[in-house]
C-alpha cells in the first residue's frame, strides 16, 4: 500500500492565485508599517488558500504480477540433423521443469518453423514479445543452432538474451552452394553454373567431383577444387522447364547428404527456329506447312518449290525459271546442321538433290537432327526418297502400291497414348475423309494414325539421336479447307513439328513429380500400356517403391507419403529420371548446416545474457531468479530477472485534515484578530 498527497481546488488554481495574490497585496499596502497586524492577516490568507486547494490523502493498493520468460524453439529442417533434435527437447522438458518451481514465473514458447526463406527466427521473436506486457520480460531464451536468414531487430529487449547454441560446431559436413544459376538458357548453347563446394569440420580436401545431370540425358562429370567460386557448363538440349540436378561426391565425414545436391530451374529458349522446307512440285496442300510456320514470328522458314524439273526442255529463259538459284549446297553442306527442322513435301528425286546431299540429311538427323516427309505418290515411284541414303533413317519402305479409296484417318492404340494424337480423341468421330494413302512396310517407329483398314498413315521414329515423321498422304489439305467437317490439320501439323524439335510438353516418355502437404505425387506419360514401379530415393539413402495407376490414355499417376524435411527425392522409371523436391529448390537452411554461435551470441553480449553451446544431451543448464542490476549468467546457469511489476487494484481518498480541524484553525485566527484589534 502507498499513500500520496492531493489537491482538488475548489475553484480552478488560476482564479486562486490571482484571489490569494490580491489579498495579500491589500493587506501588506494596508498594514505595512504594522506588522503583527500584518502576519495575522497573512496567515488568514494563507489558511483560506489551504482550505481552498481541497488538500487530501490517497492510499493505493497493489499487485505485484508474475514475470514472463519468453522461450524461442527452432524448428526449421537444419535442427533434424544429428542429434540436435534430442538435445532441444531435452532443454525444453528441463527449462519448463524448472519454470513451473518458480512461483512469480511464466514461460511463453514460440516456435520458428520453416519458410521458403530459411529461418525467420527474428520474426518469431518479435511474435512472442508482442505478446509480453511491457515492464514483465524476465528473459528471452532461445534453443537453435544459430543458423537464421532474417535481421536481427534495431532495438533489443530490456531484458537479457540467452542463446543456447544446439550442435556440434566440430562435426563433418561437406555442402553444395549454388552461387549463380541462369533462370533462362539458349538451346544448343551452354548453360554456366557458379557453384562452390566447402567441407566444414574436416580437413579440407583438393577437390570433388560434380556431376550435373538433366532428365533423360547423359550426366556431365567433372573435378572441381573445394572452398573456393568456381564455374561449371553443361548444354541446354530443350525447350521449355529444365530440372538440372547438381550434385558433389560424399566427403569422410558427412552430417548430411541432403545439402550435397541441388537443383536449378531453367528454361530453355530458342533464339531463332530456323526450318528448311523443300517441296517438289505444286499442288493443292502446297502451303499447308508454309501457313504454319510462317505463322510464328519467331521461326525462320526457307521453301523451295521445284516447278520444273532440269531435264525437262522448253524455251522458257534461265533467268525466267526461278527468283533465285536454289542454293542447294551452301543448304545440304555448309548450313545442314544449323536447322532445327528439315521438311520434305510430296519431293521425287529429278536430280536436283545429289545423292551425297540426302545422305548429309541422314546423317544430320541422326545426329539429333529433324525430318518431316509428307508422302504423295511420288514416295511410291522410282523417285522416292526411300531409294536414297534417306532408307536408313525413314521408318518404312513403300510397297508401290497407291490406295485410292476414301477413308478417315484413325487414331491408333499408340496414338490414343502418344501427347501428339491423345488431345483428338474426342474430335475423330467429326473428322473429314481423304482420298488417297501411299501403301508401304512398317520398319520401325511407333504408327499414330491409320486408314479405316489399318494401313499406317502416321508414323513418328527416333533415329539415332534425331526424330523422323513420315506422314503417308498428300490430302491433309482437305481438313483445313473444310471438306466434310474438315479436321485438325494445323493442330496436327503444329504438334508434329514442336515433337520433332523436342518440345518438353510432347514428350511420350516423361516423368515427373512434386510434394506437397507430406505427399509425393508422380506422373508418368509413357506409351507402354503397364507403367513401370517408381523407384524413389531421397539424398540420405532412404528409397521407395511407388506403383502407378492409369489416370488417362498413357498417362499414370501416383502418390506416397513422404517423412517431413525429406528434402530432395530422386524418381527412376526405366531409363526416366526425374527430381522432386520440397518447397522451395535449394532451401537457403541447407546451404551449411554448421551450428553458428555469431549471431545470437552477439545479441546475448549485449544484453548481458548467456552464450553456451550443447553439443551433448547430458548438458545441463539451470535457471536462477536475478535483479536487474545483478550478473545474468553463470558457467552452467542463465539468469531471470526479477521485474517486480505491479498493477493499481483498489484505492481510498480522505481529506488531508478534517474540516472541524480547519474550522479550529481558522477561528482561533480570527480571535487573535480581534484580540490584536481590541489593544
Amino acid at each position: 500500500m502507498t499513500s500520496s498527497i492531493t489537491i482538488a481546488p475548489l475553484i480552478p488554481l488560476f482564479w486562486l492565485s490571482i484571489l490569494c495574490a490580491i489579498a495579500a497585496i491589500g493587506a501588506i499596502s494596508i498594514g505595512w508599517y504594522r506588522p503583527i497586524w500584518l502576519a495575522l492577516r497573512m496567515l488568514v490568507i494563507a489558511g483560506l488558500g489551504i482550505i481552498a486547494l481541497g488538500l487530501g490523502q490517497t492510499e493505493a493498493e497493489h499487485e505485484y504480477l508474475s514475470d514472463i520468460a519468453l522461450l524461442v524453439i527452432d524448428d526449421s529442417s537444419s535442427m533434424q540433423m544429428s542429434n540436435r533434435a534430442e538435445i532441444r527437447q531435452q532443454m525444453i522438458e528441463t527449462i519448463r521443469g524448472q519454470a513451473e518451481q518458480i512461483d512469480d514465473l511464466e514461460l511463453l514458447e514460440v516456435t520458428v518453423a520453416d519458410s521458403a526463406d530459411g529461418t525467420r527466427l527474428f520474426d518469431s521473436l518479435a511474435a512472442g514479445l508482442d505478446q509480453i506486457p511491457q515492464g514483465r520480460l524476465a528473459a528471452v531464451i532461445t534453443l537453435s543452432d544459430g543458423i537464421i536468414h532474417d535481421n536481427a531487430p534495431a532495438k533489443l529487449p530490456d531484458a537479457p538474451i540467452h542463446a543456447l547454441i544446439i550442435g556440434d560446431p566440430q562435426a563433418g559436413d561437406r555442402a553444395l552452394t549454388i552461387i549463380e544459376a541462369p533462370k533462362f538458357g539458349i538451346v544448343s548453347e551452354d548453360v554456366s553454373f557458379k557453384i562452390r563446394v566447402d567441407d566444414f569440420g574436416q580437413a579440407q580436401t583438393a577437390n570433388a567431383i560434380i556431376v550435373l545431370q538433366l532428365s533423360g540425358e547423359p550426366e556431365l562429370r567433372t573435378r572441381v577444387k573445394t572452398g573456393i567460386d568456381v564455374t561449371v557448363n553443361m548444354p541446354l538440349t530443350r525447350r521449355g522447364s529444365n530440372l538440372v540436378e547438381i550434385s558433389v561426391e560424399p566427403a569422410a565425414k558427412e552430417l548430411t547428404l541432403n545439402n550435397n545436391r541441388a537443383v536449378v530451374e531453367i528454361t530453355g529458349v530458342r533464339e531463332r527456329l530456323r526450318v528448311l522446307l523443300v517441296s517438289g512440285e505444286p499442288y493443292a496442300g502446297v502451303r499447308a506447312w508454309r501457313n504454319l510456320l510462317k505463322s510464328d514470328p519467331a521461326v525462320d522458314l526457307v521453301h523451295f518449290t521445284i516447278l520444273r524439273p532440269p531435264t525437262k526442255r522448253d524455251a522458257t529463259p534461265l533467268n525466267e525459271m526461278a527468283l533465285i538459284a536454289f542454293p542447294t549446297r551452301e543448304l545440304f553442306v555448309n548450313k545442314l546442321q544449323s536447322f532445327d527442322l528439315v521438311i520434305f513435301d510430296r519431293y521425287t528425286r529429278r536430280g536436283v538433290l545429289p545423292l551425297l546431299y540426302l545422305e548429309n540429311v541422314a546423317r544430320y538427323v541422326e545426329n539429333g537432327g529433324a525430318l518431316m516427309v509428307a508422302a504423295g505418290p511420288p514416295f511410291a515411284s522410282g523417285g522416292s526418297l526411300a531409294n536414297t541414303f534417306l532408307a536408313g533413317v525413314l521408318p518404312a519402305r513403300p510397297d508401290a502400291n497407291i490406295h485410292t479409296q476414301p477413308f478417315t484417318p484413325q487414331i491408333t492404340d499408340t496414338g490414343k497414348r502418344h501427347p501428339v494424337t491423345s488431345g483428338f480423341i474426342e474430335q475423330q468421330d467429326n473428322w473429314g475423309r481423304w482420298g488417297r494413302v501411299i501403301g508401304v512396310n512398317k520398319i520401325s517407329g511407333e504408327t499414330i494414325l491409320s486408314t479405316d483398314d489399318g494401313k499406317p498413315l502416321l508414323l513418328l521414329d527416333r533415329v539415332g539421336n534425331g526424330r523422323v515423321a513420315l506422314l503417308l498422304s498428300d490430302q491433309a489439305w482437305l481438313w483445313s479447307r473444310g471438306f466434310e467437317n474438315g479436321g485438325p490439320q494445323f493442330e496436327l501439323y503444329r504438334r508434329l513439328a514442336h515433337w520433332l524439335m523436342k518440345e518438353p510438353e510432347l514428350e511420350e516418355e516423361a516423368l515427373s513429380g512434386s510434394i506437397k502437404n507430406g505427399q509425393l505425387q508422380v506422373r508418368l506419360q509413357t506409351l507402354a500400356k503397364e507403367p513401370p514401379v517408381i523407384e524413389v530415393q531421397s539424398a540420405d539413402g532412404q528409397s521407395w517403391q511407388l506403383q502407378l495407376t492409369s489416370n488417362a490414355a498413357g498417362v499414370f499417376t501416383g502418390s506416397i507419403n513422404m517423412p517431413d524435411n525429406i528434402g530432395m527425392l530422386t524418381l527412376k522409371a526405366g531409363d526416366l529420371l526425374a527430381v522432386a523436391t520440397q518447397g522451395r529448390l535449394n532451401p537457403p537452411e541447407l546451404a551449411n548446416l554448421k551450428p553458428d554461435a555469431k549471431i545470437l551470441g552477439s545479441l546475448a553480449k549485449a544484453t548481458n545474457g548467456g552464450q553456451f553451446i550443447l553439443a551433448d544431451i547430458d548438458q545441463q543448464i539451470s535457471l536462477r531468479r536475478t535483479r536487474p542490476q545483478d550478473r545474468q549468467r553463470g558457467r552452467n546457469w542463465i539468469g531471470l530477472q526479477q521485474n517486480k511489476f505491479s498493477i493499481q487494484t483498489n484505492t481510498t481518498s480522505r481529506p488531508l485534515l478534517d474540516y472541524w480541524i480547519y474550522l479550529l484553525l481558522l477561528l482561533s485566527l480570527f480571535g487573535l484578530m480581534w484580540l490584536r484589534e481590541k489593544k
